[in-house]
């Protein structure tokens, strides 16, 4: 394993530099006169083909609205298992195109169930079907999952200077079982937390040992959330619920609602099962954000050991999720700093500005006034 972690080292530090030496002829992302860059995270499309309409017009307008230097996919992006899937991946991908909008993606545990292929074959139907505007790519096809991979963003300043990093990780599927029988998700395994390690010492080597900026996006939330949230369930206490992550039993009934910074918790997070030690390594590494999907309605942002736990609200109106929050999130890096801004967009309220957003009226005013109370609540215990 040595062996190969020094290979790969060698090999990032040899694609580092032929990146840095053909910037200027490369579609690379890069911080704007201004020292920003904007992403739109949508998650959870969730989506057959046709995809309902009402979620396509909300991504337009978000588009349009927000202008996004990326767009991230993530996870769970197309589920059609009737034989369509490769007309549902190229769908999504026909907005980004005609947007002329650079996007990348992280698969979920849905991708690939049913039937739908491979995501080593989904990610060739979005390659194919975003053209250039498609960044995702399988790094190191020997690694666990498939489409991990990292997307560096350069200095406005400085034609050759990595300013930030963007890490994707694949983290996995459903129907893991743990050596003591708890069953659930996967998480982001072993060989991609060293591969992680590898690549981001590198860049930090390049820098001069300065560790650049970087943020992640799964699609399964990292079991850290567990221990920021709940506490491990008691012997003796009486508990309505509960989950196994990194072999401890959490009681869900008991929230620490002061750790949540913004946004709120609707439904106890599905982390995985196992403990491999990514969220250890995203401390040590200095990264700034992990930014999941998976749990519909929930829109909250949780720092814990100097790292944001974000969970971003699904867009799909084919699977669970409610009219109050359903939407997506616009993140504005900033330059030289590890303070990011973050906002959740509303899908109704976006319907309220723009009316081509094919959304009645009842659910406008209802989800907009839901999401007043239950942010209000959230906002009581925050205070």
């Amino acid at each position: 394993m040595k062996k190969a972690l020094a290979l790969v080292l060698a090999v990032v530090m040899l694609f580092t530099g032929s990146v840095m030496a053909s910037a200027a002829d490369s579609p690379i992302l890069r911080f704007d006169e201004n020292g920003e860059f904007t992403i739109l995270h949508i998650t959870d499309c969730q989506d057959v083909y046709p995809a309902n309409q009402t979620m396509v017009q909300f991504i337009n307008h978000a588009i349009d609205k927000y202008d996004p230097d990326l767009v991230v996919l993530g996870g769970d992006n197309c589920v059609d298992d009737t034989g369509n899937i490769e007309a549902a991946i190229t769908e999504i991908a026909k907005i980004f195109v005609e947007k002329e909008t650079y996007f990348t993606l992280v698969f979920g545990n849905h991708d690939r169930e049913g039937g739908r292929g491979e995501n080593d074959v989904l990610l060739r139907y979005y390659q194919n079907a975003g053209g250039k505007y498609c960044l995702a790519y399988d790094a190191v096809p020997s690694l666990s999952g498939v489409g991990t991979h990292n997307l560096p963003i350069f200095s406005s300043k400085d034609l050759l200077k990595v300013a930030y990093n963007l890490y994707m990780f694949d983290s996995g599927t459903s129907g893991y079982t743990d050596a003591n029988g708890n069953g659930g998700y996967e998480c982001v395994w072993e060989d991609q937390v060293q591969w992680f390690e590898t690549v981001n010492s590198a860049y930090t080597l390049a820098n001069g040992g300065k560790v650049i900026p970087s943020m992640a996006f799964q699609h399964i939330i990292v079991g850290e959330i567990m221990e920021a949230l709940y506490k491990e369930k008691s012997e003796v206490a009486l508990s309505l619920d509960s989950k196994f992550v990194n072999g401890k039993e959490y009681d869900t009934t008991m929230v620490n609602f002061s750790a949540i910074k913004d946004g709120f918790l609707l439904e106890a997070p599905c982390p995985g099962v196992e403990d491999s030690r990514q969220f250890e390594a995203m401390v040590e590494q200095g990264t700034v954000a992990v930014f999941s999907g998976h749990d519909h309605i929930n829109t909250f942002t949780v720092n814990y050991q100097g790292v944001d736990i974000v969970n971003t609200p699904g867009c799909t109106f084919h699977s669970y999720g409610h009219a109050y929050n359903r939407g997506g999130r616009v993140i504005t890096l900033h330059e030289g700093e590890t303070e990011y801004d973050s906002e959740v967009l509303l899908l109704v309220e976006e319907a309220m500005e723009n009316s081509e957003i094919e959304t009645d009226i009842f659910s406008k005013i209802f989800g907009i006034l839901i999401n007043r109370i239950i942010t209000a609540f959230f906002d009581a215990f925050r205070g």
